[in-house]
């Protein structure tokens, strides 16, 4: 074969072998920390700890497969004011730690989690929590292909350190080498030809809380009242835990929809009040759906209720009147009313029948005849909340 020709095969070859490297690399994984499983037996007698808590690491891909996944780099970050490696392993770098149990799937694929260190410090700041220890170490296996399915890759155990919250405090994983958030380049995912996978986190922004599960936000009171301005929604809450927001929802004519978010406490164990006022109000229904700052929710029961708005502003001119009151009135409905002006002993010296549409209206009422002095204004509709003075002046 000519050199000329060689060189033109080596070099698509090369092409070819480089498109496929590139394509299989542009995949892309994601794990996640997830399914903590708290318990307040003291595992240590008269040790620190206070309880103990498992959680899992759990991997897939987001599209696709990937064959023959053979090395995982990887590991978690806790807080050593809440949490900490049990006494055996302790904090020596080991194989195999006794508090970190390869999942049967992995196990099956021949991994071992090895050279672990369950205690290095550092100092990082994710989801609104500091973080200042963490575990490394890497799975080695003969293989597995990993799809879109998730899947467990192995159960860890910690001791907490609280009995009451936050119990064992939080957990994070960052994300691998070409993932996002918090990329750690030590992290890694790899297949037998060495090719290298990016890994997103989906456990950085939202930590894990090592804890037992409590109801976020314990509700005491929700009602659903119609006032003069439309629909008054409020509730009460004795203790929140991790809550991010209040979306008030709506149903009108089947269809749910999300009016406004109020924000929520937070933590708190006082007893906290909201409010909301749908000024549209109607024949409707209302629900409080709300969410935690890790994305978990929980909803209210439905109130159903038929408000309207009854907006009204008045503005009476001139002032002092004379032998004219105008009354400018602008309402959000149609009402039927009769305008009744008092003098000081409270006898009606006037009456006036309005028929008031949606939106600026005015009303003329003659006070002729009537004598200088102080009188008061009123509607005979409760909807209205029409009590004014004003002068007339001769």
């Amino acid at each position: 074969m000519k050199p000329v020709l060689q060189l033109k095969l080596f070099a698509a070859s090369l092409i070819l072998l480089l498109t496929v490297h590139s394509t299989i690399k542009a995949q892309v994984c994601e794990w996640r920390l997830t399914d903590a499983n708290y318990s307040g037996t003291d595992p240590d007698g008269a040790g620190p700890a206070r309880g103990s808590v498992t959680f899992k690491l759990q991997i897939h891909t987001t599209a696709g497969s990937i064959p023959n996944v053979n090395v995982l780099a990887t590991g978690f970050s806790y807080q050593s004011a809440n949490a900490m490696i049990p006494t055996i392993p302790g904090c020596a770098i080991v194989s195999n730690p006794a508090n970190v149990t390869v999942s049967p799937t992995f196990a099956g694929g021949g991994f071992a989690y090895t050279v672990v260190n369950q205690c290095g410090i550092f100092n990082q700041t994710a989801g609104g929590q500091n973080f200042d220890r963490r575990a490394v170490g890497t799975l080695d296996g003969t293989g597995i292909t990993l799809t879109t399915t998730w899947v467990d890759v192995f159960t860890v155990t910690l001791w907490t350190l609280n009995n009451t919250a936050p119990y064992g405090g939080y957990v994070i994983i960052n994300s691998g080498s070409g993932g996002s958030p918090g990329e750690f380049t030590t992290y890694s995912v790899s297949d037998d030809l060495a090719n290298e996978y990016p890994v997103n986190s989906t456990t950085y922004n939202v930590p894990l809380l090592l804890g037992p599960i409590v109801t976020p936000v314990l509700f005491t009171d929700y009602k659903v009242n119609c006032s003069d301005k439309g629909a008054s929604i409020t509730w009460s809450t004795a203790s929140e835990i991790n809550s991010d927001y209040f979306a008030i929802e709506k149903n009108v004519n089947g269809n749910w929809i999300t009016i406004d978010k109020v924000m929520a406490a937070g933590n708190s164990s006082a007893s906290r009040s909201y409010q909301y006022l749908d000024l549209e109000g109607g024949t409707a229904q209302y629900r409080i759906k709300q969410v935690d700052k890790d994305g978990g929710f929980t909803y209210t029961a439905i109130r159903q209720t038929n408000c309207r708005s009854n907006a009204v502003s008045v503005v009476l001119y001139p002032v002092p009147a004379n032998d004219v009151l105008n009354v400018a009135i602008r309402t959000d409905i149609a009402i039927r009313t009769e305008l009744q002006v008092f003098d000081m002993t409270g006898r009606v010296v006037r009456r006036q029948v309005a028929v008031l549409n949606a939106g600026n209206n005015k009303v003329i009422i003659n006070t002729a005849g009537l004598a200088s002095g102080e009188y008061v204004i009123r509607s005979s509709d409760g909807t209205i909340k029409l009590n004014q003075q004003f002068t007339i002046a001769r």
